[in-house]
């Protein structure tokens, strides 16, 4: 049940238990003083159903704001249409609301934007239980946002891969993690095999990420082999990508072999 259609029916219960309380008191003011019955009493089911009605209306305005990210998180439709930001995870926390028995969680990020803003943000989203573990600090996530509400995001839902691709690619090349002209290569070079034979480190730091000098025996298309070394920085948690006997993809021009790109995850511990 979506966001919009929960709402629906809170309004609904809403103003239906507003109308009952209303009748209730017109009928009790209005009724002849020598009445049988008193009307307090004859109509007393109307105030009962109204309080059950609003007890429904709190857990269900619950369920709404956990499905759109509490506090003023993305609706789908902003979501959509918004920016794609690079959102690195800085804390887990539950909210106490729970939709299926899934928890909701409270993802706070430090962003940064393709154009190179950074901001911190939370965002509030419902996550499979089996998932929860995979979002510790570090954690590289895409998100959208809006330049006049930066604070709040909402995790992207991959509707456009390109567009997510592209916010990570200037964020890797403006964090020095790789080049234009490694991303041209891997654009259109030829994509194949290589298995990591030595991994050596330079002892030189970028931004706290340690440069490797990698060696792989890359298979080509056509069943041949060729070796090549990589000098390449890589962020922390991508160290262990690259260890000895890992099979990697890998980008390469034919008539450049030796300019290898290597292919690794965003998040190496998250399948």
């Amino acid at each position: 049940m979506g966001r919009s259609v929960v709402r629906s029916v809170v309004l609904v219960e809403t103003v239906a238990a507003l109308g009952l309380v209303g009748w209730y008191v017109w009928a009790g003011v209005t009724a002849p003083p020598d009445a049988f019955v008193s009307p307090w009493l004859r109509n007393m089911w109307a105030p009962i159903g109204a309080l059950v009605m609003l007890g429904t209306t709190l857990p269900m305005l619950g369920v709404a704001s956990a499905l759109g990210g509490l506090g003023g998180g993305l609706g789908r439709k902003e979501a959509a249409g918004a920016p794609v930001g690079i959102g690195t995870v800085t804390g887990v926390a539950r909210t106490g609301l729970s939709v299926n028995d899934q928890p909701q969680l409270a993802i706070s990020m430090d962003v940064e934007t393709p154009e190179g803003h950074r901001f911190s943000a939370v965002a509030k989203h419902v996550v499979d239980i089996t998932q929860v573990a995979e979002l510790v600090p570090g954690t590289v996530l895409p998100v959208r946002y809006l330049h006049d509400r930066p604070g709040v995001v909402s995790l992207d839902r991959g509707e456009d891969p390109a567009l997510v691709q592209a916010a990570y690619n200037a964020v890797m090349v403006r964090a020095g993690l790789t080049t234009e002209r490694n991303l041209d290569i891997a654009a259109r070079g030829v994509r194949a095999q290589g298995v990591v034979s030595s991994v050596r480190p330079t002892g030189r730091l970028l931004n706290g990420n340690p440069e490797m000098e990698i060696g792989l025996g890359v298979t080509r298309p056509d069943g041949s082999l060729f070796h090549a070394a990589v000098v390449k920085v890589l962020p922390a948690s991508s160290v262990v990508s690259v260890q000895v006997g890992r099979v990697l993809t890998v980008h390469y021009l034919p008539e450049r072999e030796e300019e290898l790109v290597l292919q690794t995850p965003a998040n190496p511990g998250v399948r």
